[in-house]
C-alpha cells in the first residue's frame, strides 16, 4: 500500500512540475518549436501532423513522460539496490518504455487517420 501512495504522490508531483515546465506555455503548434516526441512519431511512424490536435498531443505527452517517469523511479527505488545497477537498470528501462509507451501512442494516431 505505501508503494501505491508513493507511486501516486510521485506521479502528481511530477505532472505538476512537467505542466508548468512544458504544457502551460506550448499549447500552440510552432513548426521550429517542436517537441522531439512528435517529430519521433513523425519520423518512425509517418504520422499526418495536420490530422493532430496539437493542444490534445501535448496533454497527453506530459501524461506519457510522467507515467514513465514515475513508474521507472517506483521500480528502481524499490527493486534495484545498487547505484550503479540502478543507473543502468534506468537507462535500460527509459529506452524500452518510451519505445513501447510512443509505439502504443503512434499506433492510436495511425488508427485515428484511418478512422476519419
Amino acid at each position: 500500500m505505501h508503494v501505491i501512495v508513493e507511486y501516486f504522490l510521485a506521479f502528481v508531483l511530477i505532472y505538476i512540475i512537467n505542466y508548468f515546465v512544458s504544457v502551460r506555455n506550448n499549447t500552440k503548434y510552432k513548426k521550429d518549436k517542436a517537441p522531439p516526441e512528435l517529430i519521433y512519431l513523425k519520423k518512425i511512424y509517418n504520422i499526418n501532423l495536420k490530422k493532430i490536435n496539437y493542444r490534445k498531443f501535448v496533454y497527453i505527452n506530459a501524461f506519457l513522460n510522467t507515467f514513465i517517469i514515475s513508474t521507472i523511479y517506483i521500480i528502481i527505488i524499490y527493486l534495484i539496490p545498487s547505484l550503479i545497477l540502478r543507473i543502468v537498470v534506468g537507462i535500460i528501462l527509459l529506452i524500452l518504455m518510451i519505445i513501447i509507451c510512443y509505439g502504443l501512442l503512434a499506433r492510436y494516431y495511425l488508427w485515428k487517420e484511418n478512422e476519419k
